[in-house]
């Protein structure tokens, strides 16, 4: 399953950019990607705008972003080589 980060004006094509990409769930791991990364840096400089941040799965549904916070925690972060 893939997340996607999505901000306030963000529209259904922003998803697809790569910046937007939280990362993919698989076999009990979470492999982040660049939308992580982005997350991360809202959380560090502006955590204000974390109450406006939702996340979209790859099969269209919307969910807010301590579902997604659930979700991941229960899985193995892997990093990238």
């Amino acid at each position: 399953m893939t997340y996607y980060l999505l901000l306030e004006d963000d529209s259904e094509k922003d998803v697809y950019f790569d910046s937007n990409v939280l990362g993919e769930e698989s076999f009990g791991k979470f492999y982040p990607e660049n939308g992580f990364k982005a997350l991360m840096n809202i959380k560090d400089r502006n955590p204000k705008l974390l109450e406006k941040i939702t996340v979209k799965k790859e099969t269209g549904e919307v969910i807010q972003l301590d579902e997604f916070i659930e979700v991941i925690s229960n899985l193995k972060i892997q990093k990238n080589a």
